[in-house]
């Protein structure tokens, strides 16, 4: 009797945990150690999220995506950075979003609820195109703005390649050589593989909060998000930035809006720590990843 009890609860609870397609699973270590990791398991869309309870290091995977979190700390000077690794299946799956749904210069939205409306895996904060009101803004291969800074954009084509060209193209004729999305707060800092060497003013001196994307190969990506104007993180300089870019074998790379619009979003929470006095900045747009 109490085998056959036995057997139907455990029959139920299988049932149940079919229903709500998920599962959570802790690896606990051996001889009552600390709890090291825990997975959260998604039947229905077969995703895979690990966290590293004692370092934070998180890995997302599912069939079309792979996502490596990891934060780094150094100290002299204190420094606290996300590193992320990228890889998807296809180019589409680079998405952005405006504040509001629309090209819009007033509109200021935080990159949370620009990711949680848009069913974001990952997202960061873009390119202020609302401050930088001079420059290029083409979105899913659309033309809303077609003047330039003084740096080149960012260009991400249809098939996910990032390109710095080194002539000037009207927003038309980008479009037309494959440009999906353009991103110009800048600047450029790896180009074909090199760094791109400003100087020593603001390019080597300026410590600031950074957000950065590189990529490294095909439909592969680097995201480097550095917090700063703490005393737990100083920021970082553009050049060093670059410099961690190429040393993760970046062949283009490119600074998006930084300081106080710094913010990393993965899952439904905001993993770094926003500079302003009030966390999140609202901001004009988002880049971000999907399944």
């Amino acid at each position: 009797m109490v085998k056959r009890i036995i057997i139907i609860l455990s029959v139920i609870l299988i049932i149940i945990t079919s229903i709500l397609g998920v599962r959570t699973i802790k690896k606990i270590k051996m001889k009552n150690e600390v709890e090291k990791s825990s997975t959260v398991f998604n039947e229905q869309n077969e995703i895979y999220i690990t966290k590293d309870d004692e370092n934070g290091a998180i890995e997302y995977r599912s069939d079309t995506m792979t996502i490596n979190i990891n934060p780094i700390k150094k100290t002299n000077p204190n420094i606290e950075m996300w590193e992320i690794l990228i890889k998807v299946n296809d180019g589409s799956q680079i998405k952005s979003a405006f504040a509001g749904d629309e090209f819009n210069l007033k509109n200021r939205e935080t990159t949370s609820f620009m990711a949680m409306n848009n069913n974001a895996v990952l997202a960061i904060n873009g390119a202020a195109y609302g401050f930088n009101k001079s420059s290029y803004v083409i979105r899913d291969g659309i033309v809303y703005r077609d003047t330039r800074l003084d740096c080149d954009p960012l260009v991400i084509q249809e098939d996910g390649d990032f390109r710095i060209y080194d002539d000037q193209f009207t927003g038309e004729e980008l479009v037309a050589k494959g440009a999906m999305h353009t991103y110009d707060f800048g600047p450029d800092l790896i180009r074909k593989g090199e760094i791109v060497d400003y100087g020593d003013t603001w390019y080597k001196n300026d410590l600031s909060p950074r957000t950065a994307i590189g990529q490294c190969g095909p439909l592969e990506y680097v995201i480097l998000v550095v917090d700063g104007r703490s005393d737990e993180s100083i920021g970082m300089s553009l050049y060093d930035v670059a410099t961690e870019l190429k040393s993760r074998g970046c062949y283009w790379g490119y600074n998006l809006d930084g300081g106080g619009s710094t913010t990393l979003y993965f899952n439904g929470e905001v993993l770094n720590n926003p500079c302003d006095w009030y966390g999140e900045r609202p901001i004009s747009d988002i880049l971000y990843f999907v399944d």
